[in-house]
């Protein structure tokens, strides 16, 4: 009983086609050939509206001037109807703003109508309650993965290849020559990745960072970087001229020293 119809300021081209059964795409056409003729622009707003797939599409948002010049190019019938509208329109305005049920019939169906307007918007609240409930499950879902990220992934303990190379006077492109050369890793989708059996050694790790792409959405990358022990490692080949026999038995007597 309480539902409110605001009153329209100006009345679209889309109900200007409803009520003279004419193509939305004719008033439009006509509308045009107006503005063309010179009238005022202030009286045609250019707006649009969602059509049935969803797209957007133009209209124009007319006032009661605009209309009364639109309905003179149209023959009498097609001019009463704009104009019983407007006056209708007019009418509700003058009541208030509010369509008054004059009948018991009238009553009942506004109720129904303003029912089933209370039930939609518990619906859409219910809907909403539940995007939230399954944000925050996946919120809670994804905090150990988090965490791992957090302190292993991205672990202050582990260095890049551009790191390491700079302690032994390389470039990140020659180590990563070098160790290639050596049969030490290999490249695969974008990340240099390690043979076996160095890959099982705990040499190292890898980390994952974000990027914009250029159409403005998030990306994510992988690289490999390297532990402590794999500084070491490369640190022994550097000494030892790539030579991974070498190397190893360097590595194998600084653990036994320190043993």
């Amino acid at each position: 009983m309480d539902e409110l119809i605001r009153i329209q300021e100006t009345m679209s081209s889309l109900e200007i086609a409803q009520l003279t059964s004419k193509q939305h795409s004719h008033v439009m056409r006509d509308i045009r050939t107006l503005l063309e003729q010179g009238v005022a622009e202030s009286n045609f707003g250019l707006g649009s509206y969602s059509d049935a797939n969803g797209q957007n599409r133009p209209c124009y948002n007319l006032t009661k001037k605009g209309c009364l010049i639109l309905a003179s190019g149209y023959d009498a019938k097609l001019r009463e109807k704009i104009i019983d509208r407007w006056e209708e329109l007019e009418t509700e305005k003058r009541d208030g703003g509010f369509q008054v049920p004059t009948s018991f019939k009238e009553a009942l169906l506004l109720a129904a109508h303003q029912q089933e307007l209370i039930e939609q918007q518990q619906r859409q609240i219910e809907q909403k309650q539940e995007v939230i409930d399954l944000q925050q499950s996946e919120i809670a879902k994804s905090a150990p993965k988090v965490s791992y990220y957090d302190t292993t992934l991205q672990s202050v303990n582990t260095m890049t290849s551009t790191q390491v190379a700079k302690q032994i006077g390389m470039d990140a492109e020659k180590l990563h020559k070098k160790l290639k050369e050596s049969g030490i890793i290999f490249r695969q989708s974008g990340q240099w990745l390690l043979h076996s059996p160095y890959d099982k050694w705990g040499m190292h790790a890898t980390r994952t960072q974000t990027y914009t792409r250029s159409d403005g959405s998030t990306g994510t990358s992988t690289y490999t970087v390297w532990t402590e022990k794999g500084r070491r490692f490369i640190h022994a080949l550097s000494e030892n001229g790539f030579n991974t026999r070498k190397a190893i038995r360097q590595i194998k007597g600084e653990t036994a020293m320190a043993v």
